[in-house]
């Protein structure tokens, strides 16, 4: 998390363990070899080894531009042993190397506590975890989100819902990897991890992008927060009869209090804990709400035309990429894990997705979707037992506190990166992360479902739809830019490959799907403006 990374990072080229050397070199003996290898580790141990007091390492400047000869010098890759000649000479020799692949950008070190082993204060990697990297992307993508599904999926029906739920999905990976694909180019660009989405933006599209990126990001999260402070604090305070200001401010203060106060371990674990309490309520719940399933409901009905109306919120729900830099670096910036992770964890959410609009949609009377009544599922499941409405309580508060962290977390790194706020323990980038979303909440307590509409509409289809196939076009072709990418890209060996096939033509249609979603919205919202003005006008 930017300001909050492990104590050192190492860039060595990661060999995979029992990886063979890049190649031989016929004039050494393979005890010198060794020998000089060992010689080179050691040296860059002991030049980050001064860093070694320090918690947290400035997101961009962890190993600045010296870290360029460290890769060179210490890259290992793994594969078949390569041929060497020897050379006739003085000794010299010539290197023949197979075509191999990377595993990772760098390695994580921190020193070791080695009680009794005679290690204490070695360095050793210190590898992010791959389920711990998927629990936050699922985590992050069940929130707010999958709560207002099954109020603006009645609107299409089941079948419509579904394939709007698959192709949302599908896209939203696809705008996910190609955010890894910069980050990745970004880091080893920069020689470090931590990079966030205002460093991406200014090196593809220059100052005119940083500036939207910055505009589309802060409204984004704030929208976000705002939908989930106001969420909890009307939960917490029906259940609790308290006035919902004070639970919404409670909510705000102790969670956010506790995600600047808690290292990186404790954060990582009670996601997870999190992740498992949603799980954990939504199974039970998912099960009492399938007992008043009516198959006909869920084919009987459908309105195609209702669909355009619902991908905003549908978008919304597959959000994750703003917690993107952090699994990159977690992941030493692993190509294969990262996008794993990515992977992995937006597909548990789908699947939850699916499962849930069924389940819920399948208890609404088919005659009541066709005749345009307006039902609320979630009040409908809740009024069946005493038992189901305290799972749907629980499992709300649940699923919007995952996001909550995940979206604190990816502002925060955001306002650091911006403002230069990376002295460990600065509270200013966390007061700006959670004081305005909480005052509006406060101010605005039923705004629930409309942020999250206009967080979809305006803040996702444009700061993840429209940007990351911009930024990767740049990135891949733009001037400047371009054969400095094929130069790392084949320096890199596969690591920095373009993980999105299509070429131009394929970023050109994600653009465009996110433009038209966006303008489309627009003109639905001027719509009801100048309707909204007439019948003021006429009263």
């Amino acid at each position: 998390r930017g300001s909050r990374m492990n104590p050192a990072t190492l860039s060595l080229g990661a060999p995979r363990a029992g990886g063979a050397p890049r190649c031989a070199v016929a004039s050494r003996s393979d005890k010198t070899s060794r020998r000089l290898r060992r010689a080179d580790i050691d040296a860059d141990e002991r030049i980050i080894s001064a860093r070694l007091a320090m918690r947290r390492l400035p997101a961009t400047k962890g190993l600045g531009a010296g870290a360029a000869p460290l890769r060179s010098a210490n890259r290992r890759r793994r594969g078949p042993r390569a041929a060497t000649r020897a050379v006739s000479g003085e000794g010299s020799s010539e290197e023949e190397c197979a075509p191999e692949t990377l595993e990772r950008l760098w390695s994580n070190v921190a020193p070791s506590s080695g009680s009794g082993t005679g290690q204490t204060g070695r360095l050793l990697r210190s590898p992010g975890s791959l389920p711990g990297a998927i629990a936050l992307v699922a985590g992050t993508t069940v929130g707010a989100g999958m709560l207002a599904l099954p109020s603006v999926c009645q609107r299409s029906g089941f079948v419509p819902s579904t394939c709007t739920l698959t192709v949302c999905w599908l896209y939203m990976v696809a705008t996910g990897l190609l955010l890894l694909e910069v980050n990745l180019d970004t880091m080893c660009e920069s020689g470090g991890g931590g990079v966030s989405l205002i460093s991406m933006t200014e090196r593809t599209l220059g100052k005119n992008g940083t500036r939207f990126a910055w505009c589309a990001y802060v409204f984004l999260h704030y929208a976000l927060l705002v939908a989930y402070v106001s969420r909890v604090g009307e939960i917490v305070g029906e259940a609790t009869h308290l006035d919902q200001s004070i639970c919404s401010v409670s909510f705000a203060a102790g969670l956010g209090g506790f995600v600047y106060a808690a290292p990186d371990k404790t954060l990582e674990n009670v996601n997870n804990a999190l992740v498992a309490a949603v799980i954990g309520t939504f199974v039970p719940l998912l099960l009492i709400a399938s007992r008043g399933v009516d198959v006909a409901n869920l084919t009987s009905f459908g309105d195609w035309s209702a669909v355009p109306g619902t991908v905003a919120v549908i978008a919304l729900a597959f959000v994750y990429h703003n917690v993107i830099p952090v699994v990159a670096t977690q992941l030493e910036g692993d190509r294969n894990k990262s996008r794993a992770a990515l992977v992995v964890g937006t597909a548990i959410p789908f699947a939850m997705f699916t499962l849930w609009d069924g389940a819920v949609l399948g208890g609404v009377s088919a005659e009541d979707l066709a005749a345009g009544i307006n039902l609320d599922p979630l009040s409908t499941l809740q009024g069946t037992s005493p038992a189901a409405a305290g799972l749907v309580k629980s499992f709300s508060v649940f699923a919007v506190s995952t996001s909550f962290l995940g979206f604190v977390l990816g502002l925060v790194d955001f306002l650091s990166d911006g403002f230069g706020w990376r002295e460990e323990g600065d509270a200013r980038p966390y007061a700006a992360t959670l004081i305005p979303p909480t005052i509006f909440a406060v101010s605005n307590p039923d705004i629930f479902l409309s942020a999250l509409d206009t967080a979809g509409a305006f803040g996702v289809m444009t700061l993840f739809g429209c940007l990351p196939p911009a930024m990767a076009w740049a990135n891949r072709h733009g001037d400047g830019l371009e054969d400095a990418c094929e130069a790392r890209r084949e320096e890199m060996c596969g690591v920095l490959d373009p993980l999105v096939p299509g070429g131009r033509v394929g970023l050109g249609l994600l653009f465009g799907a996110a433009a038209a979603v966006v303008a489309s919205e627009a003109v639905e919202k001027v719509g009801d403006a100048i309707q909204v003005a007439g019948s003021l006008g006429a009263a």
